[in-house]
């Protein structure tokens, strides 16, 4: 285990010198806090519900990871369940937890995923569900699996257990 202290991201970052924008594989990145993030995330929930609020960001979740996914696949050369996994790999790289796969079968739709330290989870001061505060994840993990079996709905994802309380998140398909 390295210890704290300034290294090298885990990803290459290319800054523009003009315009200051951050790239990493040739698509635009902004680096946030997790305070800023979730805080957003508890007040679009406490505005509209956290069931409503969850299928607003459930769209946009599955279309993002599913260009991300078309992105790497053309880039990389990438296809099927290699292109999840690398997917699940940049995720890790970035912050947003660690994602490791459990089941992973895009032809049947089937998918099991944990994810320790989850970047989703509340921060001082924020006042996330206690039964499934990284649903967000659900919709990205729709959008890569149905980029990677070319189907044209997604297969649903559930959050069947928070990290909030156990050790790690655990999400399934239906």
């Amino acid at each position: 285990m390295q210890k704290r202290g300034e290294f090298e991201p885990p990803v290459p970052v290319e800054i523009d010198p003009v315009s200051g924008r951050w790239e990493v594989g040739g698509l635009p990145m902004v680096l946030v806090p997790q305070h800023l993030l979730v805080n957003n995330l508890d007040a679009v929930e406490a505005r509209v519900g956290r069931d409503e609020a969850g299928q607003l960001y459930r769209d946009a979740g599955r279309r993002s990871a599913r260009h991300w996914c078309e992105h790497e696949s053309a880039r990389l050369g990438l296809s099927g369940t290699a292109t999840v996994e690398h997917y699940l790999d940049q995720l890790t790289r970035r912050g947003w937890g660690r994602f490791a796969i459990d089941v992973l079968d895009p032809v049947r739709g089937k998918l099991c995923v944990r994810v320790e330290h989850s970047a989703l989870l509340p921060v001082a001061g924020s006042v996330r569900s206690v039964d499934r505060a990284c649903y967000l994840f659900e919709a990205w993990l729709e959008g890569a699996l149905q980029h990677a079996s070319g189907r044209p709905q997604p297969v649903t994802v559930r959050e069947i257990r928070c990290g909030i309380a156990a050790d790690e998140c655990l999400f399934r398909s239906d």
